[in-house]
């Protein structure tokens, strides 16, 4: 960017031209010839991200329940039309005021250890995602949960002070754990994490961090005859672009958007897109997902409104989709998104910060910070490797035209996250694609001050209590007629004070070879990797 606010340029963005030009050439082989010939895998191979602490999804919650799914199964799942159907729960009722959740269990499930899973499994799984020493991420959208009953063996009933929401929709997929291998322990130094014993359709069979995970059929699943594959290989690779030119070269079989940190690199999967090659399949869909920057509102600079505004007028969001993300998505102006989950709760009235170096250089002037040399004060962009380094490199470039220096910072993306959740960010910039947003209330605990502690979802460490009570206030029923008018003031208020910032939505793009069939495209809890236990090889 130049120093007068001119564009980016693709030099100052694209640094990982080689791999560009190596997955460019493969793209138009394939497009040309198809995939090669020959037998078929034996099992499924997929990009992508391994858990941060391990096969607990009261730890993962929402960051990586895509390779929980493969181990555990929750009450619930969703349809390939991204539906709620039958998990371990066979049925379930809600009463009139959503308070009250009683859930069916299906009879005979069984972990994998043989022992049958009960309602004093889901008990315990509920109990753990609300203790205050585990710190679950997802204790904050079960924080009215008053008790969790178990009337028989089959049955399992949620008491809430109040409604909740998110029950279903959000937390009812999450995976249930055995409660005789998990109770008395610390979760996060229970061995197994890395040895995990479920009811779900795989079990995992070995472990090489960094580089791959392996599971087979679980032979005893209660869905049987699924799974129809035997195995699931997941790689590791060091960044999403490396990823997918294993796919291209024919050493991986599916790469799914979901499980990528930050989101696939987006200009391969535009060429993948548009060579259209012969026997691979793209999957393109709009996501309940969104991209949104962060800043520690409690430290210099950050705790000044002006300088959180300064940094919306300087970010170009509608470049940043057509540069980086090559058009698969749209710039977001609100906490809640125009998504599809979210859309009816969406204030599309709110006045935009149009892109303009003008404006927030003349803000940060009023904040009293001069250029200095040129410089108003530095800053820190933490990052993880692949897309996100990229983007922040845009940022910086955006930043720097206004006079911040910023200096990034990349780390692998458990080592990021816990950095973030620890909030050791004074000074810092940092982006989240927060996923799942299947209600409006899911993104409101990311500006509720009763998160707003280390290993809260407040990761801004904003409070306001104007804005934590009317989030209370639109949870507190489940009819969106009320529910609509509170969440226009909540965005109204967030859009002013800017504790976060929403950058843009991104389309999900999965890409398989057809002679993998039964995958099936979802924006959900669990995403694509639901419908694995669905999917076959056929002979290539």
């Amino acid at each position: 960017m130049s120093g007068k606010g001119g564009r980016i340029t693709r030099r100052g963005l694209v640094r990982s031209a080689a791999a560009a030009a190596l997955a460019s050439t493969s793209i138009a082989w394939l497009a040309e010839h198809g995939p090669a010939s020959g037998a078929a895998p034996k099992a499924l191979r997929i990009l992508q991200s391994e858990p941060v602490f391990g096969f607990n999804p009261v730890l993962e919650s929402t960051n990586w329940p895509e390779t929980n799914r493969l181990v555990y199964n929750g009450l619930t799942d969703y349809s390939p039309s991204g539906q709620l159907v039958p998990g371990i729960a066979k049925s379930w009722k809600v009463n009139d005021r959503a308070d009250t959740f009683t859930f069916t269990l299906e009879p005979g499930v069984k972990f994998t250890d043989g022992k049958e899973l009960t309602s004093e499994d889901v008990k315990f799984t509920y109990e753990l995602l609300v203790d205050q020493n585990v710190a679950s991420s997802l204790g904050a959208f079960l924080s009215n949960l008053k008790t969790v009953e178990t009337p028989d063996k089959y049955t399992a009933v949620l008491r809430f002070d109040g409604p909740n929401t998110l029950m279903l929709p959000f937390l009812s997929p999450m995976g249930i754990l055995p409660a005789h291998l998990w109770a008395g322990s610390d979760p996060r130094t229970n061995k197994y994490l890395r040895q995990p014993v479920g009811s779900g359709p795989y079990i995992l069979t070995e472990w090489q961090h960094g580089d791959h995970i392996s599971f087979t059929r679980n032979p005893a699943y209660f869905r049987a005859p699924k799974p129809a594959i035997d195995q699931v290989f997941f790689k590791v690779a060091p960044d999403a672009s490396t990823g997918l030119l294993s796919f291209l070269n024919h050493g991986l079989d599916a790469v799914l958007s979901q499980g990528i940190p930050g989101g696939p690199p987006y200009d391969q999967m535009r060429r993948i897109v548009e060579a259209k090659p012969a026997g691979m399949v793209s999957s393109e869909y709009e996501q309940n997902w969104g991209q949104y920057l962060f800043f520690n509102t409690t430290k210099p600079p950050f705790n000044n409104v002006k300088v959180r505004q300064a940094l919306v007028y300087a970010i170009d969001k509608a470049f940043i989709v057509k540069t980086l993300l090559f058009g698969f998505g749209r710039p977001q102006e609100s906490i809640i998104l125009d998504t599809p989950a979210t859309k009816w709760a969406h204030e599309s009235h709110i006045a935009p910060y149009d892109y303009s170096v003008a404006k927030a250089n003349a803000l940060l002037d009023e904040a009293g910070l001069p250029r200095k040399g040129g410089t108003r004060f530095p800053i820190t962009i933490l990052a993880t490797e692949g897309f996100r380094v990229k983007l922040s490199e845009a940022i910086k470039e955006m930043l720097g035209a206004v006079g911040i220096a910023a200096d990034i910072k990349a780390y692998t993306y458990g080592e990021y996250i816990g950095r973030i959740r620890r909030q050791d960010t004074a000074g810092c910039v940092w982006t989240l694609f927060i996923s799942k947003q299947m209600d409006p209330a899911a993104i409101c605990e990311y500006v509720n001050a009763k998160n707003a502690q280390p290993g809260g979802t407040n990761f801004s460490a904003w409070s306001n209590a104007q804005v934590t009570e009317w989030i209370q206030q639109a949870r507190a029923t489940t009819d969106r007629a009320k529910r609509r008018p509170v969440y226009s003031q909540i965005q109204s208020l967030v859009h002013q004070e800017v504790p976060m910032m929403p950058l843009y939505s991104a389309n999900g793009v999965d890409l398989w070879y057809n002679y993998v069939v039964g995958l099936h495209s979802i924006d959900s809890l669990v995403g694509t990797m639901q419908t694995v236990e669905d999917a076959r090889i056929t002979s290539s």
